[in-house]
């Protein structure tokens, strides 16, 4: 049985992300709350993430978990997302597509993350314009176009540090201990995690990258394939702090970043949940990597308003 201080449930096609702040032990997908049980079939979890790190978890639900596929998030004492659970074999080809992903065109990955590149700035030119933050958009777009093939002049790089202070003030740094960067953090792992989930679910390994390629990450291929998402996310973020007054992630505030992965954003034309998109937009990436074929890459954009 698990138990916690406060359930968090938002409805969704395998669709029910549980956010569990204060549990005490877990031996099956039943929550109590204040002497109230609530069952949870499994079949309808998309993600299960446990704030809390005194939770006791039984193995025979990690490996249900595990075999379901579904995304687990383990937070620190710091209550911030520091791992996940991901299955080892959830592809019945998995050894092929191994075989595959080894054998990858070099030339196929480097276009691809060139055209990452070029969508993440895409989607910040659009937060910025959302944002009514209109005044370095002309810069943004003529950085991006001075791209060349495989980014080795770092315009990402760039773009990102104009991008930050436009959307945040003058006086933000990415990395400074505020409350922005804590949500951005927190609401980064958690898209990161369930795009690792996707890569494995498609026979792939994370920790091969085609631009990220560190031998201490088991997430490279996630961190690239992330990196448009990573607008949407500020964009996301700067709404919902706009008129906060805390200092710090309240629990309030981590269940509606965990909401995220409910918003409508805007994919191949269409209007899908965020974490709907995360299927469709790695397995265009896979398409496109398997075939060559530029038409089979489709990026994700901010929802219509």
């Amino acid at each position: 049985m698990l138990k916690t201080g406060i359930p968090f449930f938002s409805i969704k096609m395998a669709f029910r992300t549980i956010y569990i702040e204060k549990a005490v032990r877990l031996n099956n997908v039943v929550v109590n709350y204040e002497h109230d049980d609530y069952h949870i079939n499994i079949d309808e979890i998309n993600t299960i993430i446990l704030e809390d790190p005194r939770c006791n978890i039984s193995v025979r639900l990690l490996s249900i978990l595990c075999e379901k596929g579904i995304n687990v998030i383990f937070n620190n004492a710091s209550h911030m997302p520091i791992g996940s659970l991901q299955s080892l074999y959830n592809h019945t080809r998995a050894p092929k597509k191994l075989k595959l992903q080894i054998a990858w065109d070099k030339k196929s990955q480097i276009y691809l993350w060139t055209e990452i590149v070029k969508q993440k700035i895409n989607n910040q030119i659009e937060t910025l314009t959302r944002k009514e933050k209109t005044e370095k958009i002309d810069l943004l777009e003529k950085l991006k176009n001075e791209i060349v093939l495989g980014d080795l002049n770092n315009k990402e790089g760039t773009t990102s540090r104009i991008y930050f202070k436009e959307l945040f003030g003058n006086t933000f740094k990415r990395f400074d201990e505020t409350i922005i960067n804590y949500a951005l953090n927190y609401i980064y792992q958690i898209i990161r995690s369930k795009i690792a989930q996707e890569i494995v679910a498609c026979g792939y390994v994370p920790a091969l990258g085609i631009c990220h390629c560190s031998e201490f990450n088991l997430y490279n291929l996630a961190d690239d394939f992330i990196e448009p998402f990573r607008p949407i996310c500020d964009y996301y973020v700067s709404d919902l702090l706009e008129n906060t007054l805390e200092n710090y992630l309240t629990s309030e505030i981590k269940q509606k970043i965990v909401n995220i992965l409910n918003q409508n954003i805007t994919f191949k034309g269409a209007s899908y949940k965020l974490h709907i998109v995360i299927q469709f937009y790695v397995q265009t990436l896979f398409n496109f990597l398997e075939t060559g074929d530029i038409s089979k890459i489709e990026f994700p954009k901010l929802w219509n308003t």
